[in-house]
């Protein structure tokens, strides 16, 4: 079969699969960015409060994503193996593996908010930051359950329902979020403190642990065997048990560190930024934000990369798993130049839907004309990370991802935001980002080349 016919074929298949990926990360994101407008209507330093803990909390959230991916791939491979007698197992060890990784991320954002006085000179921001990661420290177990309960579905190509109750969370946050922001007043009674943007931490707890629940229930109703016992010896220590933990541990540590790296940068701009005062600081959330909103088509190509290749993996199909993964990779070039084109062609309207705020809006135009510039890199790079992901080569993207964003571009973003004889401010900083990203695509797709061949070439000699 040649490659065209293939990709015609491969990139149907991948959109069914994406598709509701996508709905369930735009869904998720959607609610961020709920917390950032409408914590935006209350006040700048409320919105910019709140940006430093989405800030913060993410990148924390995404590596705990990222170490569950391993288990999609875990399942995908088991499932086209014929191996399905392992798959139920491999959820249990994932729900292990998410709750206790859940609390440690949680207890740690605790500690985090605590000392977030000490860093931001503003102490109207830093309060509300604190408290928004206080608020919402407390669901990151439920989140760790629920990842766990979602990429078992969506590696058994079932992500449907999983959407549909990310999409119920999404509406739930609105109310939710107007609630714990305005509060309740009956007379001269005041029912429920008005929390101002530390109400949206309220609010998003509450939504990630009905999500939990509702998928929970969902997943024991409609994917596991009749009767099998979910909860009997999840915690069991028995050798075959211990083995698919750590080997899931292994997997996902590196893809969970990879993923922060590059967040994380995001964060260690917000952060920095906070000297030049709240309105680089919101102008720097609202292009982060819509980023992270477009980032979200690509992401979900590269989680069903993860699967499919490993579909192919499992079923010893090395060259079919090479030809999905340049698929995937093509798409993600497609979506690349269509969002840059929106991006860069409605920056003014973009900004302005985030503030009423004139000041907030001119920067974050400002900054969003670089977003739309590091749309190919960034979708190039996820691409081949989700494929490499199926590979279970996670420990070179992560040593690939740390030298390309924090040596590359991280030190060359500073440099042009603030040592340079004219400093860019934040300005600087995207470039040095887009600088990172690019140096990552190329890093990665060499990557990939080398380890397709090295499959390719095993096979043919085991073949022979």
């Amino acid at each position: 079969m040649s490659f065209a016919s293939f990709a015609a074929g491969e990139s149907r298949t991948l959109l069914r699969l994406a598709l509701p990926i996508m709905a369930t990360q735009l869904a998720m994101v959607g609610m961020g960015t709920l917390d950032t407008v409408m914590s935006g209507y209350v006040s700048t330093l409320d919105l910019a409060g709140v940006a430093i803990g989405a800030a913060i909390w993410t990148p924390v959230w995404l590596f705990l994503a990222g170490l569950m991916v391993a288990l999609s791939s875990s399942v995908a491979r088991a499932n086209s193996a014929q191996r399905h007698d392992d798959v139920p197992k491999l959820l249990q060890a994932g729900i292990v593996l998410g709750l206790l990784w859940g609390t440690l991320l949680g207890l740690l954002l605790v500690l985090i908010g605590w000392g977030l006085p000490l860093w931001i000179e503003d102490k109207t921001s830093a309060d509300v930051a604190m408290f928004y990661l206080l608020a919402i420290a407390p669901a990151f177990p439920s989140s760790g359950l629920f990842l766990a309960l979602r990429f078992h579905a969506e590696a058994l190509n079932e992500p449907g329902q999983v959407t549909r109750i990310m999409l119920t969370g999404l509406a739930l946050n609105v109310p939710l979020n107007f609630l714990f922001i305005h509060g309740i007043t009956l007379g001269d009674v005041q029912l429920l403190p008005a929390l101002g943007g530390i109400g949206c931490g309220v609010a998003s707890s509450v939504v990630f642990t009905f999500m939990a629940l509702a998928l929970l229930r969902n997943t024991r109703k409609r994917r596991l065997p009749v009767g099998f016992p979910l909860w009997q010896d999840v915690w069991s220590l028995e050798a075959s048990r211990k083995r698919s933990l750590m080997e899931m541990n292994r997997i996902g540590v590196p893809i969970g560190i990879a993923l922060f790296f590059e967040v994380s940068l995001f964060t260690a701009t917000a952060l920095f930024l906070t000297d030049l005062g709240p309105v680089v600081v919101a102008g720097h959330q609202v292009a982060i934000n819509v980023s992270s909103i477009t980032f979200m088509f690509p992401l979900s190509i590269s989680l069903a990369l993860t699967v499919r290749v490993g579909h192919y993996l499992g079923m010893n199909d090395f060259a079919g798993a090479r030809y999905c993964a340049l698929t995937g990779i093509g798409m993600n070039l497609v979506i690349a130049l269509l969002n840059a084109s929106v991006i860069w062609l409605g920056a003014d309207t973009i900004a302005s839907l985030y503030s009423p705020d004139p000041a907030v809006v001119a920067m974050g135009a400002s900054l969003l004309v670089y977003a739309a510039l590091f749309q190919i890199p960034d979708t190039i790079q996820v691409a081949t990370a989700g494929a490499l992901r199926a590979y279970e080569d996670t420990f070179a993207v992560m040593l690939i991802t740390f030298v390309a964003y924090w040596v590359i571009g991280f030190c060359s973003g500073w440099y042009l935001a603030y040592l340079r004889d004219e400093p860019l401010g934040a300005a600087g900083f995207w470039i040095g980002l887009i600088i990172g990203l690019t140096a990552a695509a190329v890093a990665l797709i060499t990557r990939l080349r080398i380890v397709g061949q090295r499959h390719i070439r095993a096979a043919q000699t085991a073949a022979a």
